[in-house]
Order: C-alpha cells, then structure tokens, then sequence
C-alpha cells in the first residue's frame, strides 16, 4: 500500500483506482532547432545528471506578472527559469528547463526528463516525476479551483517524441501476477502529463498491454481514439465549469488550424478539497527503468477559449 505521504503529496484519481481494481553541475545544452522533431538525439535521451539529493521541492517561485486581459495565469518559460508557476518537483533544474527548442507555433517550450528513481518528495512509494505545481496570478497568489471557480479554460500544448513509451494500465495488464499483494512497482502504472490535483487529469500512454499510445482525460478516451501524434505537437484547450463538473476538451494537432471537441463529461467536484494544476511528468511505479523525455509549450488560464488560444498559441481560429 501506498504511504500517507504520499496522499498527502500527491494524488491518484479515483476513476485510475476504480480501473485499477477492476475493474547544477554543467548547464545542459541548448539547441537552435525550431521544434524537438528536429533536435539532435541527444535531447530524446537522458541528458540530466544523476540527482545527488533525494528531495527537491521549491515553492514561492517568481510569478509571471505580464499578462493580457481575460487571463489568470500564463507561463513565460522564456524570461523565467520556472515559467511562471508557483512551485517545482523536480530533482534538479536541468529536469524542467527550457532549452532552446519551439512549439510550432514558435512559442518558447520546455524540456522535461524523468529518470528511474527521480523521487524528488523522498517519498519511495511510486512517486517519480518532474512537475511544476500550483498556478499563481500575477501577484503570486495560488490558484486553487473549487465550486467557486466558475468556469474557466486552460490552454497548453504537448510534443511526446516517437520514442514515447508512457503506460496507462489497468492490473489485470499484469496477469498472472496478483497486483493486491505484488510488490508496489510490479503493478503501478500511469503518465500523467497534466493534473486537476484532486479531480482529474490528462495521461499519455499505452492503455492496453503493448497498445497503441493514447491520450485520456480523466479515464476517458478522446472521441477520436486519443491517438499521439508522436513526433508532432498537440494543442489542448480544457473547460472545466467547477460549480457541476462539467467539462470539454479540446485538440488540435500540429499542422491543423480549428480545434475539434474531442471529449465532453462530468466529474463530481469534491467540496472539502483545494485543487491545483500540476503540469510536467507523474509515473507509475512500473517503467521497467527508462528515461522519459517530453516538451510542453506554454500553459494559461483564462475566461474564454479565445483569450486562452491566443495566449498559449498566438492563434484566433476557434473550434469547428
């Protein structure tokens, strides 16, 4: 069983669990490629240092105080070193940094690396990750969502290389092995790429044993099959109404110009609890010791689709 720590820390969904049961040395390298898709191989590799500290977490980081109007939050990886967000969980610097490359879009993005056993809360209970924690306005006050949130957007985008291997399996992925008694990693298997701590999420990885990669909000899949486009970016706008629940979201692939909804439903909202995005890297236990690398573009929080798609994108083209 997990730690209390770790719920103290971090967070599984509770639909993962309902599928579950059944149911700095040198500073690293920057490149002048204009998008991952045609950096060297080394940026797809394992580029960081092995950490020589268990636990790195940083709070109160600078906030991004140039926003436009109509927007809550948005990152600016490249003027600030953390991009804008509150916090880190990461085991060093070089885990989550901006490093040269461009979404497509030519918005500076951001390199993430997790490496086997990067646990930077010293948590040792299937807590390896690389993360930027917890929005903050221009003031550097937390953005945490409740029924009081209203409804708001979020805008971000995502390039996972074609050497992506996230998994996002249920136990029985694991028969014969018995995943209520095995030991924690034999089983434990997710790649959260963005989280509603507390709510929800966005994951990236195989659903089924040797699956094709996927996308899947809040365990669901997207309407399109949630397909990766790997080796290309992906845009992503989410609405998220908190007072019901209710949500959409939608994708846009690199080369595309409207949005297509690609998902719509409805997750409780719980009451008691202060939830947060996280954004970066959350893995399962079971990763059979690789290194994951991805780049993410920039992130914002805003009250439209149109003032989110224009901070994230610099795009006016909407959804179909």
């Amino acid at each position: 069983m997990r730690s209390n720590r770790e719920w103290i820390h971090d967070w599984v969904p509770s639909s993962l669990i309902a599928a579950l049961f059944g149911f700095l040395p040198a500073p690293p390298p920057v490149f002048a490629q204009a998008a991952p898709a045609a950096a060297s191989p080394q940026s797809i590799s394992k580029q960081c240092p092995a950490a020589l500290r268990t636990q790195r977490e940083s709070s109160r980081l600078p906030p991004n105080k140039d926003t436009a109007a109509g927007i809550s939050f948005a990152t600016a990886w490249g003027e600030l070193a953390s991009g804008g967000w509150y916090g880190r969980q990461a085991m060093d610097d070089c885990r989550i940094h901006p490093d040269g490359v461009r979404t497509w879009h030519g918005k500076a993005a951001v390199r993430v690396e997790v490496q086997p056993n990067d646990d930077p809360l010293d948590l040792h209970a299937n807590s390896e990750r690389a993360e930027m924690s917890v929005m903050q306005d221009a003031s550097g006050r937390e953005i945490r969502e409740g029924p009081a949130s209203g409804t708001q957007y979020y805008a971000t985008s995502y390039f996972l290389p074609e050497t992506w291997r996230g998994q996002q399996l249920p136990w029985s992925a694991f028969a014969p092995i018995d995943c209520s008694t095995a030991v924690q990693t034999a089983c434990n298997s997710w790649s959260y790429i963005w989280q509603f701590y507390g709510w929800g999420g966005l994951a990236a990885g195989q659903r089924t044993l040797n699956g094709p990669q996927q996308y899947a909000f809040n365990n669901s899949t997207l309407r399109d099959g949630g397909l990766i486009a790997l080796g290309k970016w992906t845009d992503f706008v989410f609405l998220v109404e908190w007072s019901s629940g209710a949500y959409t979201v939608w994708r846009r692939d690199e080369g595309q110009s409207k949005f297509n909804e690609a998902l719509t439903g409805h997750s409780p909202v719980p009451r008691l609890r202060s939830i947060y995005v996280k954004q970066g890297l959350y893995r399962g236990g079971n990763t059979g010791g690789r290194t994951d690398v991805l780049w993410i573009g920039p992130t914002a929080r805003g009250s439209s689709f149109a003032s989110v798609e224009q901070q994230a994108f610099g795009t006016a083209n909407g959804a179909e």
